[in-house]
């Protein structure tokens, strides 16, 4: 925990004040560790197995209409984006409170949704190349974490399914890997998880999967989340007032209708000074 000044900025890996609570409440002491120690963890039992059963469903439906390509997977499977309003389970997924606490510990307050895209991969899926997520970052990337990445994992996860491969402790580096890396991937294991779990990895970490070998399919919902001085990778402006009404204040954050970024636009050129402290005030937790 850590006590600070509105001036001042709380350090990386600690947690606040504010954020130690709900930390606590929700078990989560062991994942702050492991993203401190380790770079990656699991929150298991991330949500009732209803859910994630509604959410295999959509992920599917939405992947077999657009047939999307995701690091070139597209033979042995597909991917859909920008799925925040496609259907209702996914706008449940990103407002998940153990997922939210946890990347308010990573990227600190009023965190953005940058990301929110669905894999379908089948038997004979081939592996991704290892990268870290934040690497159009220059290095060395920045003490504080960028982004980080929650997966929704519809299926138990190990080698044979096409489990998260990781190398723990690569987020302390804070660089892609090189090429030569990336081909020997040296320290990689699997992120083994069972389903209805979150496996979730610091943006600076070395990643990529294993090829799936097991018939059926793996089903995962990849949101990611970014430090709200970072740009998001996708644009929901087209969501108006009626969407985030009905989700509520969270959301409205998570998409950054909250923030000082972009209101002098909407505000004859004026400073909604309200904003402007909010902001400066968030963006050091």
């Amino acid at each position: 925990m850590s006590t600070l000044a509105p001036h001042e900025s709380l350090p990386m890996f600690a947690v606040s004040d504010e954020l130690a609570p709900r930390i606590e409440a929700l078990g989560l002491q062991r994942n702050v560790q492991e993203l401190r120690d380790h770079g990656c963890t699991v929150i298991e039992n991330a949500a009732p197995a209803a859910f994630f059963e509604r959410l295999r469903e959509a992920i599917q439906r939405c992947c077999a209409v657009d047939r999307g390509q995701y690091f070139n997977i597209t033979e042995k499977g597909e991917s859909s984006d920008l799925l925040l309003d496609r259907d209702e389970v996914f706008a449940e997924a990103v407002l998940n409170e153990k997922l939210l606490a946890m990347m308010e510990f990573m990227c600190g307050r009023n965190p953005l949704l940058s990301q929110l895209s669905g894999s379908v991969r089948h038997q004979g899926a081939k592996a991704m190349p290892l990268h870290a997520d934040q690497d159009w970052i220059p290095a060395p990337m920045p003490e504080h974490n960028a982004l980080m990445t929650g997966c929704f994992y519809c299926d138990d996860m190990d080698e044979a399914s096409g489990a998260t491969k990781v190398v723990p402790g690569s987020h302390r580096l804070r660089r892609a890997p090189t090429p030569d890396e990336v081909r020997a991937e040296v320290g990689s294991v699997p992120l083994r998880a069972p389903k209805y779990s979150i496996g979730l990895w610091d943006g600076r970490l070395w990643h990529s999967n294993y090829g799936r070998s097991l018939p059926g399919n793996r089903v995962v919902l990849h949101a990611t989340y970014c430090r709200l001085a970072y740009r998001p990778l996708e644009d929901y402006g087209h969501l108006g007032r009626d969407f985030t009404d009905r989700w509520g204040e969270t959301m409205s954050r998570l998409l950054g209708r909250n923030l000082w970024f972009g209101n002098r636009a909407v505000n004859r050129g004026g400073v909604d000074m309200g904003r402007y402290g909010d902001t400066w005030q968030a963006a050091r937790r």
